[in-house]
């Protein structure tokens, strides 16, 4: 196995295992609907960091990043659905080891065909993103206003990081031209 196929592995069970732990903004914006699922993602440094990084990651194949930022957004809408039906579940301690074998699973595929690590590494945040914001998300919240508010903000994230991938390479052809 090589090197890099190793450390990139551990990285992301490292990531995997440390987001739990971080919770950046937990109980803020929870409590209400559309408005405040959409500023949940921009009041947390948790999102900023993960959805600006995706964003940035995905505009790196030329095409505009659409089909990557369309796969996050796909896999934290699926988070968010598993997050849901796991509610109903007695025990919620249930969905920690569900979570934890869908990233290692990823992480197999991800090992396996390594074009597709980093596909396994934000899509592995996106998941656990959704399911964590549904399981501590208050009964009394609108549920649907609060999933469209969250997803419209994590696209306008996505997008600021797409934004921020043009500046630099711009900015790096300037740089290379001038001297």
């Amino acid at each position: 196995m090589k090197l890099k196929v190793i450390l990139t592995t551990l990285l992301t069970i490292a990531a995997a295992l440390v987001a739990p732990i971080a919770a950046a903004h937990t109980g803020v914006h929870l409590t209400g609907g559309l408005v405040d699922g959409f500023m949940h993602p921009v009041s947390g440094l948790d999102h900023l960091i993960v959805a600006i990084g995706a964003g940035f990651w995905a505009a790196r194949s030329g095409d505009h990043g659409i089909r990557d930022m369309l796969y996050f957004l796909l896999l934290f809408a699926g988070g968010m659905l598993l997050g849901v039906v796991s509610q109903a579940w007695s025990q919620p301690d249930v969905t920690t080891p569900l979570m934890f074998l869908l990233i290692v699973a990823v992480i197999a595929v991800a090992i396996s065909y390594t074009p597709y690590f980093m596909h396994a590494f934000f899509g592995s945040f996106a998941v656990y993103h959704g399911v964590a914001h549904m399981l501590e998300m208050p009964a009394n919240a609108a549920l649907t206003g609060f999933v469209i508010g969250l997803l419209v903000s994590t696209a306008v994230l996505l997008t600021l990081g797409l934004m921020l991938r043009q500046v630099v390479a711009t900015h790096r052809r300037h740089d290379v031209r001038t001297h």
